[in-house]
């Protein structure tokens, strides 16, 4: 049962005994009981909300009351209680009923400009009214609450020891991640008491993505992917994509949308939901518990071979040159020069990347940022039309869930991104994520000693050579999928296998080894080494196109 405080502020006794009961008959059969105070003096009443020890969930107001000197002449104290109310807490639900008064013909208006949130004559609150009957009332509040997450309908447990999920609680609420979670539920007919809420991947843009199951005694438990953002419009732009990729990847490739719209507002919360299949984690996280080579490959095989090849093949278009898909934004250009700013003294130093002028590199990058072009390469050489073809467009380790199971499987989530792209855009941000955040993705990170290896491996993902690395335990499983991705790439993408679009995806590499530069979540020795692998990359292209 969910309990409530409500209070109740009329000076005739009886008309609170009547309001009384008419709502409680209705809070019941929602299962909510309501804790009542009540006073017949708007003094009393005004003590009542200032003093609470929590602000009242509910008051209900009579708009008029009596003067002593003068009964025929009510004073509209109902007024400022409602004011009182409203400053008290936002959150509180102000209904305000009266029999009105011929001489103040504005009375209700004064009355919703005071902060009351249902305003209606005391002859309308019956059981026929359409509006202002108490069962319409009562739905009101229970939105009002729900909404604003007063009343929490599901308990949520999270670990108090996991520091990612914790600043996912604090940051949206408890009571806001449970009645989002409960309209989720709802779209698909289910509730629950509990739910359990676990961190799953990093958001982007102030989203929070989490795992969450439905935890009801005596039901199976419900897994959902759970996105919560304040931007109603990017989630609600990426439900619909999500609509248009599941017309092109394969239905267990594709984690769809349940509902296929935002759920909210919830104190200024969206969300969307998504089924989760049971045992799902990151690829990331996957990768770094070291899974056995052959399960590494046939993951791969099921991502990109049997996922990714029909769409990557069968809708492929020839269209404008890359270079004029390659339009970085200002945000963009000014974080990449902001990063070159501030990481080229550790490039120059012995002990960080080891070089001995860094002009070079600004030059190119410089170039590249501006003109979407290797520097020196006349546009002569970049005329030939691209092919672009349809592309989850933001592929990398947190957007990829592995099944557990017997044999692992991959899915796809948050595909927000999806559209047509050049030909090397998955296969590109794949590699590069991995290069990112699965090789060295511990302390090593934070350090510049494996740095020229670092590099070397990303040259090797660029010349598609078999990569080889440091053999430790936190890099195996990721070079397996590095290596196999390399192997493979025209198996399942054609154009690889194309010599004179070879140096295409040494660009597109360069794209997002420059995203990655940007990225401050990122250690700053990998964002460093993304601006000399990008560098490197573009040289591979130049040598390319002007031989």
């Amino acid at each position: 049962m969910q309990e409530i405080k409500g209070l109740i502020i009329d000076d005739e006794e009886r008309n609170q005994r009547r309001s009384k009961a008419r709502l409680e008959a209705h809070f019941a059969k929602i299962g909510w009981d309501v804790q009542w105070d009540s006073t017949t003096e708007p003094d009393r009443g005004q003590e009542l909300i200032r003093d609470a020890d929590r602000p009242y969930d509910v008051v209900l107001v009579d708009l008029l009351f009596a003067r002593e000197d003068l009964p025929d002449l009510p004073e509209p104290r109902g007024l400022e209680l409602i004011a009182e109310a409203k400053e008290r807490s936002p959150r509180t639900y102000i209904i305000a009923v009266s029999s009105g008064d011929d001489t103040r013909p504005d009375l209700f208006d004064q009355a919703r400009r005071s902060g009351a949130h249902h305003v209606f004559r005391r002859y309308e609150f019956t059981q026929g009214s359409l509006d202002n009957s108490p069962a319409a009332v009562v739905r009101a509040v229970r939105e009002h609450l729900l909404n604003n997450g007063t009343v929490r309908p599901i308990q949520v447990e999270a670990d108090a020891d996991d520091p990612a999920v914790q600043s996912i609680v604090d940051e949206v609420g408890a009571p806001t991640l449970s009645q989002l979670y409960s309209r989720v539920l709802e779209a698909e007919g289910a509730e629950t008491a509990t739910m359990r809420v676990a961190h799953l991947a990093p958001g982007a843009s102030g989203a929070v993505v989490c795992s969450v199951a439905a935890v009801s005694p005596g039901s199976p438990v419900l897994r959902h992917v759970l996105k919560a953002s304040r931007d109603e419009r990017a989630l609600a732009h990426e439900a619909e994509q999500n609509g248009r990729a599941a017309k092109v990847f394969p239905a267990l490739l594709l984690i769809r949308q349940r509902p296929e719209r935002p759920v909210g507002p919830v104190n200024g919360w969206y969300a969307l939901g998504a089924p989760l299949p049971e045992n799902a984690r990151t690829l990331r996280a996957w990768l770094a518990a070291e899974p056995p080579a052959p399960d590494v490959e046939d993951v791969m095989f099921k991502l990109f071979w049997e996922g990714l090849r029909t769409p990557h093949t069968e809708n492929r278009e020839r269209t404008v040159p890359l270079v004029e898909l390659l339009r970085f934004p200002s945000l963009r250009r000014r974080l990449v020069l902001q990063a070159l700013a501030e990481f080229s003294p550790a490039l120059r130093r012995p002990d960080g990347g080891g070089l001995s002028d860094v002009r070079e590199l600004t030059r190119e990058l410089r170039s590249f940022l501006e003109e979407g072009r290797p520097l020196g390469v006349p546009l002569s050489e970049l005329t030939r039309p691209t092919v672009t073809t349809y592309a989850h467009g933001d592929l990398h380790g947190g957007n990829v869930l592995i099944c557990l199971g017997r044999h692992p499987t991959p899915v796809l989530i948050d595909t927000s991104a999806f559209g047509r792209l050049n030909w090397a855009a998955d296969a590109a941000r794949f590699g590069v994520d991995l290069l990112m955040r699965s090789i060295d993705a511990g302390v090593e990170s934070m350090f510049f000693t494996r740095f020229a290896a670092w590099r070397a491996l990303a040259s090797q993902l660029g010349r598609r050579t078999p990569l080889a690395g440091p053999d430790t335990p936190d890099v195996t499983a990721a070079l397996t999928a590095l290596s196999w991705l390399v192997r493979h790439l025209h198996t399942w993408c054609p154009d690889a296998a194309e010599p004179e679009r070879a140096w295409e995806w040494h660009v597109v590499l360069a794209e997002y080894l420059l995203r990655a530069a940007c990225h401050t979540d990122v250690p700053a020795p990998k964002r460093a080494l993304a601006l000399v692998a990008a560098h490197d990359q573009l040289k591979e292209a130049t040598a390319m196109l002007m031989s």
